[in-house]
């Protein structure tokens, strides 16, 4: 049984790899169970989970590295020989250096009669039904891979048959998701406590289908050790409440859309009809005179102003109670002058795009921390708000939005396949969307529906988890007729839908 996750509305506790062992201690001590059953449990999971993904399989070939998770891969072998399953063994490391379980479950392998081979050129060729098993590097993965892990995942990768991971996918790293070269698997099979990594960074792509399997460990040994980060569905997300028959628009927010410059004037319209299509009141949009007629076409609910300085936008700072500046706001003066009105208005604020590179230069809004406003950045911007550079983030995306969060107060939604988002109160996930929602206007979405989910009452944490979620699986839905080609506009009535 999933102890961690007794029904679909409670969310899921993602672990560091330090935290799991600390785990599978407990489990060790505390539920007496020993290292070595724990090992074979593992196993048997993993081969079970097999056998009904793949219920035509004619042949299993394992690639068992030297530690535990190798040991897990030696258990597996040694279940499809018992099943008479023809099982071939790539041994990663010789059996002369293996140690402890790990060795104890090399010696079960052996004794059902697996066949060991010490070179990829040994292996026999795969077919439809064969499966490739990925036992060779565990949590303790850090840093460069050697031979002949290398040429190991190399061959995997390049191999046509599905590969199943053993705990993670092998380069992969258990805390961050960050990998330079590891194994792209179609599921993994995971143990005792969620990886971080398999749902952050590279994690979404490499690990396929997550299978969690809690081995037996107890209820009350999650209860003693901390998790990284809570990872959250639609079915765990405060949503907001059914509408009385007597509602007027005021009860619901005003949103105001701060951007536009030139030639950006589609990205903050865009802002402006996800805000309406997710519920806002009233949508109001300041932007460049040029951009209003069009805008006025294409929405005519949304109250468009024309405005050609910060003076300008003074006064119409004083009605909305959200403002989201960003969506086309572009760097020149007249962006810088929007920001630091904006930035010093009463009422929540959204932050994306421009008014991120802007804060990130440090001219406007130099030292301000709000509790009261939201940053939803992607990489690059997070790696500007922060100093650093982009790849750094992307190493590390939990750490670089604490980093954020703790510098600028408030919430922080770093943006990616799966989307980080850090408060006072800890730090969240979601993983939804799909790779057809790399195209423009994408995020400006995103800041309209978070804008207008605060507008109507929710705090910002459960803003930018619902408004996470919302956009991501308005682009699944979106999606349904083909990735490629898909547009931010294509989301707006999915949105709709979604939201109620």
């Amino acid at each position: 049984m999933d102890s961690q996750n007794l029904t679909p509305s409670h969310p899921q506790k993602l672990y560091s790899a330090e935290a799991v062992r600390q785990l599978d201690r407990l489990v060790i001590s505390q539920q007496q169970v020993p290292s070595i059953a724990l090992m074979k449990r593992a196993g048997r999971a993993a081969f079970d989970y097999l056998c009904s993904r793949w219920p035509e399989i004619s042949g299993i070939q394992v690639f068992c590295g030297g530690g535990n998770n190798g040991g897990d891969g030696y258990v597996i072998a040694g279940l499809a020989a018992q099943r008479q399953i023809p099982v071939t063994v790539f041994v990663g490391v010789p059996a002369d250096k293996l140690k402890g379980e790990a060795l104890e479950a090399y010696g079960f392998a052996e004794r059902e009669g697996a066949k060991f081979v010490s070179g990829l050129a040994e292996l026999p060729p795969v077919d439809k039904h064969t499966v490739l098993v990925d036992a060779l590097l565990g949590t303790g993965f850090s840093g460069e891979l050697r031979a002949p892990v290398d040429a190991a995942i190399a061959h995997l990768n390049r191999s046509s048959a599905p590969v199943l991971a053993v705990d993670l996918p092998s380069g992969l790293n258990a805390d961050s998701g960050f990998a330079i070269d590891a194994v792209r698997a179609d599921a993994t099979v995971t143990f005792i406590g969620r990886k971080a990594g398999l749902f952050l960074g590279r994690g979404p792509a490499l690990a396929g289908e997550v299978v969690f399997e809690d081995l037996g460990a107890a209820p009350e040994i999650y209860a003693q050790v901390p998790a990284l980060l809570v990872r959250h569905s639609g079915d765990s997300l405060e949503r907001l409440p059914a509408r009385a028959a007597d509602s007027y628009k005021n009860q619901f927010g005003h949103v105001m859309i701060v951007g536009g410059d030139h030639g950006f004037g589609g990205a903050a319209l865009m802002a402006a009809e996800s805000a309406a299509r997710c519920g806002a009141g009233l949508i109001s949009l300041a932007t460049r005179p040029e951009h209003v007629v069009a805008s006025l076409t294409r929405r005519p609910e949304v109250m468009a102003h024309p405005v050609v300085s910060g003076q300008e936008l003074e006064p119409l700072l004083e009605a909305p109670n959200v403002i989201a500046v960003g969506p086309g706001l572009g760097q020149s003066p007249w962006s810088e002058q929007l920001l630091a009105r904006a930035g010093r208005a009463h009422g929540a604020l959204v932050l994306d795009a421009d008014a991120l590179n802007i804060l990130a230069g440090g001219r406007v809004l130099a030292g301000i921390k709000r509790d009261d406003w939201v940053l939803t950045p992607h990489v690059g911007e997070a790696a500007r708000l922060l100093g650093v550079a982009s790849a750094e983030v992307a190493a590390d995306p939990v750490a670089a939005a604490k980093a954020i969060q703790e510098k600028f107060s408030g919430v922080v939604v770093l943006k990616g396949a799966g989307t980080v988002i850090a408060h006072v109160e800890g730090v969240d996930v979601i993983n939804t969307g799909n790779p057809g929602m790399a195209s423009g206007g994408m995020g400006d979405l995103l800041t309209g529906v978070i804008a207008a989910l605060i507008g109507q009452g929710m705090t910002l944490p459960a803003a930018a988890r619902l408004g996470v979620w919302l956009h991501g699986e308005a682009g699944n839905r979106a999606a349904a007729e083909g990735q490629r080609g898909l547009l931010a506009t294509d989301l707006l009535l999915h949105i709709r839908a979604l939201v109620d």
